[in-house]
């Protein structure tokens, strides 16, 4: 499939000139989970409390207090509750741009490029008890405390914090390289693709046959392959975007709900209540009163 068809989070993180965010998740204050998406940014996540389980190109790990996880760019990932525990985190996410500036020089072409590139890798879950994690989530929560601070020149901490990550994995040579199979690397490439189909028409009736046709699959083939890989139906994973985009909605915009339903793929009200109050333990109004507060 061509690339141009690949599943990507449309959120922008950061700026063109400042192309980096941090983020705090809390489950379940927020959300009890996050769907299966893809950036081309690298993400580092340093757990301050609880647990969860992050699904990473298929793989899970169980996380829990002063675990770091690191999600290499382009790689199908997602979120959610482990066992109805509490969790919070601190997430950065940063693109080439921040460390390297456009610069082609000899410290992008050995160090920077060939991460992002994917063409060596480093490790995705780093637990509590390494030494590497006590020393990257220290350099996490430098750029952290920037900012949110920001006074004068904190992009240039931010900066040297996210540099110190990089250096650090070469430094104690905690990266390898790694050749996947043609096969795995063709069934990512097809599960971003649906998904990225999903995401495009979520506001519309979307339909099986019409997941098939657009993947070159048998429906029996399609339902098989994405449930194996992603732990959802692709009608599950439907609703599961539909709902995270209603979330969404509510606490951003002051339309009504009934017509965020409606955008979000709902024309039954009285399923999409019972459905949101079964993703989120509230009602859509009790939502959004609640984190208006």
């Amino acid at each position: 499939m061509e690339n141009k068809n690949e599943s990507k989070e449309a959120r922008k993180h950061g700026t063109d000139l400042l192309p980096y965010d941090v983020y705090r998740t809390q489950i379940p204050k927020f959300y009890t989970s996050f769907p299966m998406h893809w950036h081309e940014e690298i993400e580092i996540v340093y757990v301050l409390k609880g647990y969860a389980k992050y699904i990473i190109d298929f793989e899970e790990y169980v996380v829990e207090e002063g675990d770091v996880i690191i999600i290499p760019p382009s790689s199908l990932h997602s979120f959610e509750q482990f066992e109805n525990e509490e969790f919070d985190a601190s997430t950065v996410i940063f693109a080439q741009n921040m460390v390297s500036n456009n610069l082609v020089d000899i410290c992008s072409i050995r160090y920077i490029m060939p991460i992002f590139n994917n063409e060596i890798y480093i490790p995705i879950h780093i637990k509590s008890e390494e030494n590497a994690s006590k020393d990257i989530s220290k350099y996490i929560m430098e750029a952290v405390t920037e900012h949110i601070n920001k006074e004068l020149a904190y992009e240039l901490r931010v900066r040297i914090a996210f540099l110190n990550i990089i250096q650090y994995f070469y430094h104690e040579k905690l990266f390898f390289k790694k050749s996947d199979s043609v096969s795995n690397v063709r069934t990512v490439s097809q599960i971003k693709a649906i998904i990225n189909y999903i995401e495009e028409h979520y506001t519309e009736k979307i339909l099986l046959e019409d997941l098939a046709e657009f993947s070159n699959l048998s429906v029996y083939h399609l339902a098989h392959i994405f449930k194996k890989y992603t732990g959802q139906s692709p009608n599950e994973y439907i609703n599961f975007f539909r709902l995270t985009k209603a979330g969404e909605k509510i606490l951003s915009e002051d339309a009504q709900i009934i017509n965020i339903a409606i955008d979000c793929g709902y024309n039954n009200i009285s399923y999409f209540n019972r459905a949101f109050k079964k993703r989120y333990g509230l009602t859509p109004k009790e939502y959004r009163n609640k984190h208006n507060k």
